[in-house]
């Protein structure tokens, strides 16, 4: 078990001194599809033709295109702020 563990750390180590990590970072392209695809469904929502009989009378998808660019725009900012990230920017330099 710890012959397993020293590989693991050995693993961790290279991949770090290539500049890579051995988790794959999707933070950004999550977030930019969920933005994009929100756009989409807001624009329906906006300029579709309105489904509202089964939502009591809620635009649906202009309220979940709204929440998803939302929640993209978040997944993008965690992206962009995050530890890993910066770390290998400062690595570059």
């Amino acid at each position: 078990m710890a012959e397993n563990e020293r590989r693991q750390d050995k693993g961790v180590e290279e991949h770090s001194e290539r500049g890579s990590s051995p988790a794959l970072a999707i933070g950004f392209p999550i977030g930019a599809v969920l933005a994009v695809m929100g756009a989409m469904i807001a624009l329906h929502g906006l300029f579709g033709t309105p489904d509202n009989d089964r939502s009591l009378g809620v635009n649906m998808d202009l309220w979940w295109g709204m929440f998803m660019v939302l929640f993209g725009c978040v997944v993008l900012g965690m992206s962009w702020i995050s530890p890993r990230r910066r770390a290998g920017y400062r690595r570059d330099r």
